[in-house]
């Protein structure tokens, strides 16, 4: 009876540390009445990453499209494409990979003052990212009673967390409503950042790379360099200062641009500390100079208008003014939106401004993504290898159609312009004029 009685003693103990024990990530996947879709795709098209996934021996994050997240696939290019391709190990194992963090990072993990956190990747395929340590994708409490997790990617999309801290044996699940976005390379960013946000577009800033056809090395330098940061002043900015910087020769203009980019890690809203100098690619002894007042970041006197745009090889930051490097002193008037520019201009108080009208516009490249081949799906955890990544992100060359339709052999062209082919569909778009550094493949250029 007394071993009875110490035996029945033992299972009562025991019983709650049997129901508490977590599930398996098949489990939780086969059994959450929103994640159907997911599930679908994972056992019936993409087995070995799912297996992949189940054996990974350390903690990780999975942050899982919800059914919802599905319906919305056609409409966003960079899915669209892949999913339509059925690209399963290639381009969706590497969109898959973005959405994998290594480490558990529950909602109690984020930071409570509602600043940003910037976490790693398994995305690590040189065709879609040239950040060290995995490509990044932001996190952030929003809102309150309970806060709510967001998780920013590339093309500012924001993926909002609907069932937090799914808790499986290997980790944590976060499930959300639409797909992280694996950041895309600069150029393509900045155009489509243009059609979401005129107010803050920079393809004026971007023309001006590539404005000078005879050197095109800061072009290459900014798609080929892995871990950049980028200070683009807005198109209203260059407007502002457009006297000075069409009268510039191109060298001292190509050092007024490198003056905006910091070579030397990506550098997110995150890492900005107060009353830092930072130095530029300009090289010597250049750097600007990280000032955080009255709620708002400058660089030198210039006000950061929108931060954390994630890109391909690092991270891109929106400025209200043109940065000039003889003219780094910090006078900031926090009583005023836009601050005075550093650069001499003629405008006057009773001119409008029009984006649209912004110098070096003219030069934008054209940009298109095409779905080749490549032996590295870089799956730093779960990647299951075979062809993958949109592994041509590049641009047209030329300022006519006949450039890119030899480039491309099936593109038509839109009259008096250029096309620009998006991955994997046989859809071309005109977008205007454009110059690209890079290494030529036949006529096309490949970032």
């Amino acid at each position: 009876m007394h071993n009875l009685l110490r035996a029945s003693a033992l299972l009562a103990l025991a019983a709650p540390l049997l129901v508490s024990a977590a599930p398996s990530l098949t489990d939780v996947l086969a059994n959450h009445p929103n994640l159907t879709q997911l599930n679908q795709l994972l056992t019936t098209n993409m087995p070995d990453f799912l297996k992949n996934l189940q054996n990974t021996p350390e903690p990780f994050t999975f942050i899982a499209p919800n059914d919802h997240a599905f319906i919305r696939v056609p409409y966003t290019d960079v899915l669209g494409q892949a999913f339509n391709n059925k690209d399963y190990e290639g381009d969706i194992t590497n969109i898959l990979n973005y959405h994998v963090l290594p480490g558990a990072h529950p909602t109690s993990s984020m930071n409570k003052n509602g600043s940003f956190q910037f976490l790693s990747t398994s995305l690590g395929n040189q065709n879609w990212s040239a950040v060290t340590g995995g490509q990044k994708i932001g996190a952030v409490l929003q809102g309150n009673n309970p806060p709510q997790l967001v998780f920013t990617s590339g093309l500012s999309t924001r993926s909002s967390v609907v069932d937090q801290d799914v808790e499986f044996d290997g980790g944590i699940i976060q499930i959300i409503d639409a797909f992280a976005i694996p950041p895309m390379p600069f150029v393509y960013t900045a155009d489509q950042y243009n059609l979401a946000f005129t107010a803050q577009s920079i393809l004026s800033f971007l023309g001006a790379v590539y404005s000078q056809p005879s050197n095109l090395s800061l072009a290459t330098t900014l798609n080929t360099t892995n871990d950049l940061t980028i200070f683009a002043p807005a198109n209203i900015a260059m407007e502002l200062v457009s006297g000075t910087l069409e009268t510039l020769s191109p060298a001292t203009l190509n050092q007024i641009l490198s003056y905006h980019i910091l070579p030397n890690g990506p550098v997110y809203s995150a890492d900005f500390i107060n009353n830092t100098q930072l130095p530029t690619l300009l090289g010597g002894n250049s750097s600007v100079s990280l000032t955080f007042t009255f709620n708002s970041y400058f660089v030198n006197s210039a006000r950061v208008i929108a931060s954390d745009i994630l890109i391909k090889n690092g991270v891109l930051h929106i400025l209200d003014n043109v940065l000039a490097p003889n003219s780094t002193a910090v006078n900031i008037n926090p009583m005023t939106y836009t601050q005075q520019p550093a650069l001499p201009t003629t405008f006057s108080g009773s001119q409008s401004f029009n984006s649209s009208a912004a110098p070096f516009t003219t030069f934008v490249p054209n940009f298109y993504i095409s779905a080749s081949p490549s032996s590295d799906t870089g799956a730093a955890a779960t990647g299951s290898g075979g062809a993958g990544g949109f592994g041509g992100f590049g641009t047209g060359t030329g300022s006519s159609s006949s450039a890119v339709a030899s480039a491309t052999k099936k593109g038509k062209s839109a009259a008096g312009g250029s096309v620009r082919h998006v991955a994997g569909e046989s859809r071309w778009l005109g977008i205007g004029l454009g110059m690209v550094a890079g290494v030529a493949l036949g006529g096309c250029l490949v970032l």
